[in-house]
């Protein structure tokens, strides 16, 4: 027995990205933000994973909830000890509030590039199913990862 692929397509990961961040996070104890609907590409040119979110943010010190888009961007690896594919090098791209002043935005938009990437660097986005790594008696480990247009494209090589 060969080698075995398994595909992850954008639409997974978007689902496991809505899951992961429905619960809403807050950023210095001060900011409560909601991420929701994710839209995920790829670029194998890069390796980066894309990533738009719809935006709620409230706190106690603003007078209203502001809604708007959030833009990240990662680089993608796959983490042999967990098994799961990891965002690094991650980046916030975009962070646009619709209705803020231009005084607060600029301030919240340094703050979320700053601790949005360090909160955000890391996070797994999909964990390869036991099931993918054992057939019958044998065992498999993941080779390597290749980030395509469409998705992932995970190498699982048989185990002596």
């Amino acid at each position: 027995m060969g080698d075995k692929t398994v595909r992850v397509t954008e639409a997974q990961i978007q689902q496991k990205l809505n899951e992961r961040l429905a619960v809403p996070f807050s950023l210095l104890k001060i900011f409560d933000v909601n991420l929701s609907n994710a839209l995920v590409t790829f670029d194998k040119t890069t390796g980066r994973m894309y990533t738009t979110f719809d935006t709620r943010l409230s706190s106690a010190l603003l007078d209203e909830a502001y809604a708007g888009k959030l833009g990240l961007s990662g680089k993608l690896r796959f983490d042999a000890p967990t098994q799961a594919v990891v965002m690094d090098e991650t980046e916030i791209d975009k962070f646009e509030l619709d209705g803020m002043q231009a005084k607060q935005a600029d301030m919240l938009n340094a703050l979320a590039k700053k601790l949005g990437s360090q909160m955000l660097n890391g996070l797994p986005l999909y964990t390869v199913k036991p099931e993918d790594l054992t057939i019958g008696n044998r065992h498999y480990q993941p080779k390597e990862m290749l980030v395509t247009d469409k998705g992932l494209q995970i190498t699982l090589s048989p185990q002596p």
